[in-house]
């Protein structure tokens, strides 16, 4: 039990806090193919091709060279330390319920936060907590940066699709003015603005009250579906196939049960 709660917890925790491990280039080249695959876009006509000089030049207002840069050095990096210290001072059983336990299980818990639980495993845990922020938000920071590019090339896309010329045409002119040009260029960065992100804040009381219903919903409708299945339950292949897939020996399969 105080395993699979803990681990229930430790993957909780490397969602929010640790960066995403390096894929070999196969793999990331499989991942980007599959996720091009998914998003497919239709090609564009020979009218929306001809609007893509103007809408190019609408986001390049609306998405200047570093927007992402900003975003993340002016609002994620600080928001970031934030949230980290807003999940630390959670109830263990809030976080808990959230990895989908049981509630009786649940209940079971003694009180307390996960910080009270962090500091007493590991003394080093703020300083720890605070790298991991600090080294995902720098690497955040680098791949938005690196794709930023592309974004603009989609967004100029997109907005010859959605905007014909006259209204491009509109766009540009309005953003020629002095309103028009500041707010095209806070119009991507308005979303991550304190006032925005306190107000979206506001919705997490309320969230966390749902979690333990949500967690009750998703068993109830889950209950007519067969358990997982134990190791001692699967055949010869399917247990090797298992050991290669977490790169454990097949006789380590079943320990944890």
């Amino acid at each position: 039990m105080i395993r699979k709660t803990i681990f229930s917890l430790g993957v909780g925790l490397a969602l929010l806090a640790q960066p995403v491990a390096a894929q070999s280039d196969q793999s990331g080249a499989q991942a980007a193919a599959a996720m091009q695959e998914l998003f497919k876009a239709d090609p564009l006509t020979g009218e929306q091709e001809a609007r893509l000089p103007a809408a190019k030049a609408v986001v390049g207002k609306i998405f200047p060279a570093g927007t992402y840069m900003k975003m993340m050095n002016d609002t994620m990096r600080p928001v970031m330390d934030s949230v980290m210290g807003q999940v630390s001072q959670m109830p263990l059983k809030s976080l808990i319920a959230m990895a989908g336990l049981p509630q009786e299980k649940v209940d079971s818990l003694g009180d307390g936060t996960l910080s009270e639980l962090m500091q007493i495993m590991d003394p080093a845990y703020g300083q720890r907590q605070k790298i991991a922020s600090g080294v995902m938000i720098d690497w955040m920071t680098r791949l938005m940066d690196q794709m930023e590019p592309s974004v603009r090339a989609g967004l100029t896309r997109a907005y010859a699709v959605r905007f014909s010329q006259s209204e491009l045409s509109d766009l540009n002119a309005y953003f020629a003015t002095p309103t028009g040009s500041k707010y095209a260029s806070e119009s991507m960065l308005i979303m991550t603005d304190r006032q925005v992100l306190a107000a979206m804040g506001e919705m997490m009381p309320a969230m966390m009250e749902m979690m333990p219903e949500m967690a009750k919903a998703m068993q109830e409708r889950m209950a007519e579906l067969p358990p997982p299945r134990e190791t001692k339950d699967l055949s010869d292949e399917e247990r090797a196939r298992i050991s290669e897939l977490l790169g454990i020996s097949p006789d380590r399969l079943g320990a944890d049960d």
